[in-house]
């Protein structure tokens, strides 16, 4: 109440000598009076949540045949380049039936040929040439097949992979399907955390000033995390939503997955008494309410709104109802206005 006061006695002591503008004539001559845009006051406040490390990329790597494991070159926590061997399957068996399959393409398609050539001389029936044909084709998809099944008896590495687990030894041997080692992609890292749904619900992209995060081994340095994903549905237990970011990772620190950091989001938030304005803008009306003078660019004319404050402050007096963001009002020259006058900014 005593801050109340202060605003009304300052907007009376701007406003002494005014008569009420509702009945005083509107003079058309514009009035110079100098004109600000006023906006919402907001302020940044930065949440902390803990997070852990995750592989942007994790792939299991596994056989599409079986047999008998004969190489596997690679070590836990060691890095691959693209296209490095990972593991091998004794290939005897299927370079063996590689060849089988081209010595029985090879008979396939020297029978056609013969039978081709005895067609013309019509020694045989027609039927006979395309059963002839029906059989090279075979053959040919059978050698298809077997040298398929020789590429898939070795794994390489499909990107600059980080070994975080090998699951085999040599010498055992292996079914089709089943896991030989799990590779890492991380040329990026992703961060996740759990966030509560009022901060879900209430942060908009626009609303995210700044995302970051911290690691307790490098104190001194800032993250910068990207928005990936997140969960489209709650925890049932913890009501929270799993978010996703992500991080370049870095040479200097051997940042791995099941690290933990300490992401922090700084987010826009509307404070208490969203906009200020000058004091000179505040005019008293005839029963003693406060008012300010609202610009209408369009016709160049001011009318009468009034206005709810808070406590002054240094910056000037907090508006918290009555005016909207990007509205035009009249902060010097208001003490001689009248409703509708037209004015001349300055």
């Amino acid at each position: 109440m005593k801050s109340s006061a202060i605003v009304f006695c300052i907007a009376c002591l701007s406003g002494c000598g005014l008569q009420d503008q509702n009945e005083r004539p509107v003079e058309e001559t514009p009035r110079q009076a100098k004109i600000i845009t006023v906006h919402k006051n907001f302020a940044a406040l930065t949440y902390e949540f803990p997070g852990r490390v995750e592989a942007l990329q994790s792939v299991d790597i596994s056989f599409e045949v079986g047999g008998p494991l004969s190489k596997l070159p690679i070590r836990e926590g060691s890095t691959l380049p693209p296209g490095a061997l990972v593991a091998a399957i004794d290939p005897t068996d299927f370079n063996l039936a590689v060849q089988e399959a081209q010595v029985q393409l090879r008979l396939a398609a020297q029978d056609l040929n013969r039978k081709q050539k005895v067609l013309k001389e019509n020694g045989i029936a027609k039927s006979q040439v395309e059963d002839a044909r029906s059989l090279y084709e075979l053959q040919r998809v059978r050698l298809s097949q077997a040298e398929e099944r020789l590429r898939d008896s070795r794994i390489t590495s499909p990107f600059e992979a980080f070994v975080a687990r090998r699951y085999f030894d040599r010498h055992v041997n292996i079914r089709p399907g089943e896991p030989v080692a799990r590779l890492l992609d991380l040329t990026s890292l992703q961060i996740v955390f759990n966030a509560p749904e009022t901060l879900l619900a209430s942060t908009t992209p626009d609303g995210v000033l700044e995302t970051w995060a911290e690691f307790a081994f490098a104190p001194d340095e800032k993250f910068e995390l990207t928005y990936y994903e997140n969960r489209g549905e709650a925890d049932s237990l913890a009501q929270t939503y799993a978010i996703s970011l992500t991080m370049e990772n870095t040479e200097r620190w051997n940042i791995l997955p099941g690290m933990t950091a300490t992401v922090k989001l700084k987010l826009k938030r509307e404070s208490e008494g969203s906009i200020i304005v000058p004091a000179s803008a505040i005019v008293p009306t005839p029963n003693n309410s406060l008012s300010v003078w609202v610009y209408a660019p369009d016709s160049q004319r001011v009318f009468r709104r009034l206005i709810e404050t808070g406590p002054l402050q240094a910056g000037g007096v907090p508006v918290r109802a009555g005016l909207e963001s990007g509205e035009q009002i009249v902060v010097a020259g208001a003490n001689h206005l009248q409703a509708g006058m037209r004015i001349q900014p300055f």
